[in-house]
């Protein structure tokens, strides 16, 4: 195992798995309401903004079901790059390509679980906002996409003749 062999981008990948890691605990989303009493409620509380029949802030955990799991997993890619780069691992792909990838998907779900398809909660939700870590969260899965294309555009493939595997 030679670390020497890491370049910046895997580095790069490392900080990003980490960033991402790290917003899944701060708020993703918050209500327009930090508290439904004294009765008298505060000026642009809005009693119908809730997510899932609560108020408050929400992190990644509580608001999805399922996304945090692959989030998670996400943030495993570039240290298992960087474990096949150490070692030396002959591969059949590119290095890089699948955190690439990986990093891709997370960065389509985060967008797609906030901005294209609308926010979480019920159709009637109404006055629920971004926190920092949706955006905090999107910046660590471009990391990770920024860092498995610099790897897999600077890890050159010898061009071998058509029909060789």
């Amino acid at each position: 195992m030679d670390l020497r062999r890491l370049m910046w981008s895997e580095y790069l990948g490392f900080a990003g798995a980490l960033v991402l890691l790290g917003s899944l605990f701060l708020p993703w989303w918050s209500t327009s309401c930090s508290q439904l009493h004294p009765s008298p409620q505060p000026h642009g509380c809005n009693l119908n903004s809730n997510l899932h029949h609560q108020i408050g802030d929400f992190n990644a955990f509580d608001t999805y079901s399922i996304l945090w799991l692959f989030l998670v997993l996400a943030c495993v890619a570039p240290f298992i790059l960087g474990y096949i780069i150490a070692r030396g691992h002959e591969l059949t792909w590119r290095p890089g390509e699948i955190t690439m990838i990986v990093g891709m998907v997370a960065a389509a779900l985060i967008l797609l679980n906030g901005i294209i398809l609308g926010r979480p909660g019920s159709p009637n939700t109404v006055d629920l906002s971004f926190g920092p870590g949706y955006f905090i969260g999107m910046i660590g899965a471009l990391m990770i996409l920024t860092g498995g294309v610099i790897r897999q555009a600077v890890g050159g493939r010898a061009r071998k003749p058509p029909g060789v595997l």
